[in-house]
């Protein structure tokens, strides 16, 4: 899941490593209240999770920190897990309009390196769901999380629009990755609602 709304995203500045603006605590206290009441992803299904794990950063720890206290765990720091220091989405490839062939101009070293960081952090995560054999929560960011996605998909071709405490859930089955959620946010109040 994406960390609640940053007090760099209010006002940016040098500094990415900014605490959750006013906003962003209480969309993380939110979620965090949603997880009490059994986190219910639809009629049928609730959300369980068996460990947090969360970005060093600061937001995304402090998001981490509402979780775990409704979820009674510890949250493991994961460096694996930090936000590019670079814009992502202006690396990306380019095409003239839709429909027509993709350049072949390489990707920078800085993306190909991020992009091996989140397959890092995604070996990682399903290490330890399969070493629990339960759900692993990631408290990370918004670069990281499309990237991690570009990396199943294998293209780097397509970007995605992330919302401040969305939850993104995937999983491996049957041979196989699955986005099983992208932005879901149900739980969040519409004067909660970020990107």
């Amino acid at each position: 899941m994406r960390h609640g709304q940053s007090q760099w995203q209010v006002s940016p500045s040098e500094d990415w490593d900014t605490s959750l603006s006013p906003l962003g605590h209480d969309q993380a206290k939110h979620l965090g209240q949603w997880f009490t009441e059994d986190a219910p992803l639809d009629a049928a299904t609730r959300l369980t999770v068996g460990s947090v794990l969360t970005s060093p950063l600061k937001r995304a720890r402090e998001t981490a920190e509402y979780l775990c206290e409704s979820l009674e765990l510890s949250a493991e720091v994961q460096p694996t897990l930090t936000e590019a220091t670079f814009h992502v989405v202006s690396e990306l490839p380019r095409a003239a309009a839709p429909f027509v062939p993709w350049p072949e101009d390489p990707l920078s070293a800085r993306y190909l390196d991020f992009r091996a960081q989140a397959r890092a952090a995604l070996a990682e995560l399903t290490r330890r769901a399969e070493e629990t054999r339960q759900p692993v929560l990631a408290v990370t960011h918004g670069g990281l999380i499309k990237t991690v996605v570009r990396t199943i998909a294998e293209s780097d071709s397509f970007c995605l629009k992330l919302y401040n405490c969305g939850i993104n859930a995937i999983e491996w089955t049957n041979g196989r990755w699955r986005v099983v959620h992208v932005n879901l946010w149900d739980h969040l109040p519409p004067a909660l609602r970020t990107t």
